[in-house]
């Protein structure tokens, strides 16, 4: 599946149940502006590329199992946005950039590096 879809359809499921989100305009990330009806003020920056969405959705595996009516990158998107929802919901105060680590998704404080591999 192509990345490029996956990105958009992560933002438009991340628009889903009251939520609020756009990509920023250099496609390096999404910003979260409200998630389930609660404004996020200030808002979330989820610091993910295309690529590297691509990339983490088809490393998840297993996902079959949890989600067998899906493609396993759609399921994979799916795990993802749970995975958002608990770095959203447990994050210190202050900390509203989100990163893709080995074990889902964390929030940090501070601006991360850049999110393609190459550098």
């Amino acid at each position: 599946m192509d990345d490029t879809f996956l990105f958009a359809e992560l933002v438009r499921r991340l628009n889903m149940d009251d939520g609020l989100a756009e990509e920023v305009p250099d496609r390096t990330g999404v910003l979260v502006r409200r998630w389930q009806g609660r404004d996020l003020d200030p808002p979330y920056m989820l610091h993910v590329n295309a690529p590297r969405l691509g990339d983490h959705l088809r490393s998840m595996e297993g996902i079959s199992e949890l989600f067998p009516d899906t493609t396993p990158e759609i399921g994979g998107l799916l795990l993802f946005i749970v995975h958002i929802e608990e770095a959203v919901e447990t994050a210190p105060k202050g900390h509203r950039h989100l990163l893709i680590g080995p074990a889902g998704v964390y929030a940090q404080p501070d601006t991360p590096p850049r999110t393609d591999r190459s550098v």
